[in-house]
């Protein structure tokens, strides 16, 4: 008697697994990967830049300030008023000075000023040195007493003083010099700051 047929369980046909979906781990360690180096970068840069202490910087911006708030001052000038040749005073025989002048100014607007009443001072220079004795211009003492005496003609000239200063002196050679005038004081500031002899010759 032949076996009956037993029924084979049926089963589902197989079918190929999905591909496994793209795991984000790789993604986020990526991402990670990036920040951490961008973050090194930072931090290398921070601790290779220079520090510098607060209290320099307090320095620093002390000076700078302090520059900033110093007056500009002008470099002086040298104006040249020329050679001057003067019969002194006659003590023991004929004498006569040779000099050369020059003025220093600390105002650049009395270059123009000079120039233009420069007929005028010339006048005044030559006069004082007329007015000396050989005897008057022997020492230094008495060159930067002349010197003086031309900066304050100058100075009459250009309208910085109200009084001319006295050419002729009252007191004979051997007097004590006296003390300047009131009408003859130096003038603070006037923007003549010295008279410079350039070359200076008794003959």
């Amino acid at each position: 008697m032949p076996k009956p047929a037993t029924a084979k369980p049926v089963t589902e046909p197989e079918t190929e697994a999905p591909p496994p979906k793209k795991s984000k781990k790789k993604l986020i360690i990526i991402v990670t990967t990036v920040l951490l180096l961008a973050g090194s970068g930072a931090a290398a840069f921070l601790l290779m830049k220079p520090t510098v202490p607060e209290k320099q910087d307090e320095e620093v911006a002390a000076i700078t300030e302090a520059e900033d708030e110093a007056p500009v001052t002008s470099q002086p000038k040298f104006i040249g008023l020329g050679s001057f040749t003067a019969n002194l005073i006659r003590e023991e025989g004929d004498r006569y000075l040779q000099v050369a002048i020059s003025l220093k100014v600390t105002q650049p607007e009395l270059e123009e000023k000079i120039k233009a009443a420069n007929p005028e001072i010339l006048h005044h220079v030559n006069m004082l040195l007329q007015s000396k004795r050989p005897s008057d211009l022997a020492s230094i003492a008495g060159k930067e007493k002349l010197a003086q005496q031309i900066k304050g003609q100058v100075e009459f000239v250009l309208g910085l003083r109200n009084v001319a200063p006295a050419i002729m002196e009252t007191q004979s050679p051997a007097a004590e010099v006296e003390p300047a005038t009131p009408a003859e004081a130096p003038v603070n500031d006037s923007g003549i700051s010295d008279v410079l002899f350039t070359s200076f010759i008794i003959q």
